[in-house]
């Protein structure tokens, strides 16, 4: 039974990558980004998205789950 579901982007930007960059990926996802979520706290710095690169990003601008009826 799956924990988790995975978004179209993500897979396709998943088999972008090469060998040694998803060795890299399933590493810190396995040795940094799974043990903070369990310590319930922020992620260390390492992990957190850089602010350059989430203003280059598209922003949902409302939310979706406040849509006046």
């Amino acid at each position: 039974m799956p924990t988790f579901e995975t978004f179209p982007r993500f897979t396709a930007d998943l088999h972008h990558l090469t060998p040694a960059q998803r060795r890299r990926f399933r590493r810190v996802v396995l040795e940094a980004f799974v043990p903070d979520l369990r310590t319930g706290r922020p992620f260390r710095r390492g992990l957190r998205e850089a602010r350059k690169f989430a203003d280059s990003r598209t922003v949902l601008r409302w939310n979706p789950t406040r849509i006046a009826v």
